[in-house]
C-alpha cells in the first residue's frame, strides 16, 4: 500500500492536477489528501467528496500496509520454489533461473520465517567515492593484519 499523502512523487502537484482534474483547484496543502480540506476550501475548488471525487477508501494506512505485507508473505510462503535460499525472488529468463532484488521485509527462509539482517562479513568494493573508501579501508585492514 503506497501512501498518496506523502506525495513524494508529485511534490508540486502538477501530475495530480493534470490527471485528476476533479481536484485540480485544491491548494497543494490538501491536494493529495482532500478529505482533510475544510468544507470552504472544498467548496471553492468545486469538490464534493462522494460526488465529484470519491471519499477516502483507506482510513488506517498503517493497518492496511500491515495487511498488505502479510498477504505478500503468505503468497511467498505458498510458492517457496520461487524464493532463493537468501529470500530473494527467483524468476526464469531465457531458460535460466535469475535472482531478483526483493525488499528485505519480504525475504523469507525455506521455513517461511522473515530473514533478519545478517551481519556483514565482507566489504563491498565498487566504483565511486564509497567504493574507493572501501578499497582503502580493506587495504589498511590487510596491512594491519600482516604486521
Amino acid at each position: 500500500v503506497m501512501s498518496p499523502v506523502a506525495a513524494s512523487q508529485d511534490a508540486t502537484g502538477q501530475y495530480t492536477r493534470k490527471w485528476v482534474p476533479e481536484i485540480s483547484k485544491l491548494p497543494n496543502s490538501v491536494l493529495h489528501k482532500p478529505w482533510e480540506a475544510p468544507p470552504q476550501v472544498l467548496g471553492t475548488a468545486g469538490v464534493v467528496l462522494g460526488e465529484t471525487y470519491p471519499v477516502r477508501i483507506i482510513s488506517d494506512l498503517k493497518a492496511e500496509r500491515a495487511r498488505s505485507v502479510d498477504a505478500v508473505l503468505k503468497m511467498r510462503r505458498q510458492k517457496q520454489q520461487f524464493n532463493s535460499d537468501r529470500g530473494y525472488d527467483l524468476i526464469h529468463v531465457n531458460g535460466k533461473e535469475t535472482v531478483v532484488f526483493t525488499k528485505k521485509e519480504f525475504r523469507i527462509d525455506h521455513e517461511g520465517n522473515v530473514i533478519k539482517d545478517a551481519p556483514r562479513t565482507s566489504v563491498s568494493v565498487g566504483r565511486g567515492r564509497k567504493g574507493k573508501a572501501a578499497q582503502k579501508k580493506l587495504l589498511r585492514q590487510k596491512a594491519a593484519a600482516n604486521k
